[in-house]
């Protein structure tokens, strides 16, 4: 699951775990939360509800995991760390110039789910007897085999 979290004019694409404290961070964004600083190399904010957990010790964090410590308290790394038990949430795809755009104190940061697929959808009138390759390419004559598309379905012989 892709989210994007912005920062100021900055926005990271970050890969949500699909798991059970994933899903259910995804299922209320979008969020946007005013975080923390914490040791200079993390932002974190306590939601007013409990995420699932299944909190497992890291030896090192890295910068750009999204982490969930304890059951309601959401941090994002923007330094290494370590040494501390989270849930995984996620991790940044990209992090440079994550830590500038956190920068010091507090900060609004937004969660909201990536828009993927399909931007827009168009009708045209179907004709009757159209034949296309699965590729969109009209054909002329009705295959003998293979998959192909009539009158806007799939058909396979």
């Amino acid at each position: 699951m892709e989210i994007n979290i912005t920062i100021g004019s900055k926005t990271f694409a970050a890969e949500i775990e699909d798991t059970e404290t994933g899903r259910a961070f995804v299922s209320r964004l979008p969020l946007t939360l005013t975080m923390s600083e914490l040791n200079g190399n993390e932002k974190y904010y306590y939601l007013n509800e409990s995420l699932p957990t299944n909190a497992q010790h890291y030896d090192v964090i890295e910068t750009g995991d999204l982490m969930l410590y304890g059951n309601a308290c959401v941090v994002l790394f923007y330094g290494k760390a370590g040494g501390y038990s989270y849930t995984r949430l996620g991790k940044l795809k990209q992090t440079d110039g994550l830590a500038e755009a956190v920068g010091r104190g507090s900060v609004s940061v937004t969660f909201e789910v990536a828009a993927t697929g399909v931007s827009a959808v168009s009708s045209c009138p179907r004709q009757q007897g159209k034949m296309h390759a699965l590729n969109g390419v009209p054909i002329g004559q009705e295959p003998s085999q293979g998959i192909f598309i009539k009158d806007g379905k799939k058909i396979l012989k």
